[in-house]
């Protein structure tokens, strides 16, 4: 006989159990998670007048790295609201896609200043990640 605690939230179906649904929740949570994370990045650039491929002063790096810091867990919470029981995966995948999307840009741009790759692979991917275990601790 199964209890309160063997279903999930997301979709009354037995723990463990991948419905489409559940599936659909957790890709539409990494790509609205990712998405506040890039988009409010691009903003940051572009307001702040900044440009990623040139050198910055360390302040503005500073300034870089807590503002993309704080919008990566931010996106990370938002993205493992959307189905909390695989808040870990969602986190995992928003990090993964910041850093892949980092070192793609690195990778695309060798005669550019690589400090604003290195934020988003060092600082940003980690916090990502973060963000989706203090919502997964939540739960």
């Amino acid at each position: 006989m199964a209890n309160a605690t063997d279903f999930n939230e997301e979709s009354g179906d037995q723990a463990g159990r991948l419905t489409p649904k559940t599936i659909g929740l957790c890709v539409l949570g990494w790509f609205v998670g990712y998405l506040i994370s890039c988009v409010s990045s691009i903003l940051f650039f572009i307001v702040g007048h900044i440009s990623p491929e040139k050198p910055a002063s360390a302040t503005v790096m500073w300034i870089t790295a807590i503002y993309g810091i704080v919008f990566a867990v931010i996106g990370a919470i938002v993205g493992a609201n959307f189905a909390r029981r695989y808040a870990l995966g969602i986190g995992a995948s928003i990090a993964l896609t910041i850093g892949a999307v980092a070192l793609w840009s690195w990778y695309s741009t060798p005669d550019h200043a690589h400090w604003s790759q290195l934020i988003a692979i060092l600082l940003m991917a980690p916090a990502a990640q973060f963000g989706a275990l203090f919502r997964r601790l939540d739960y």
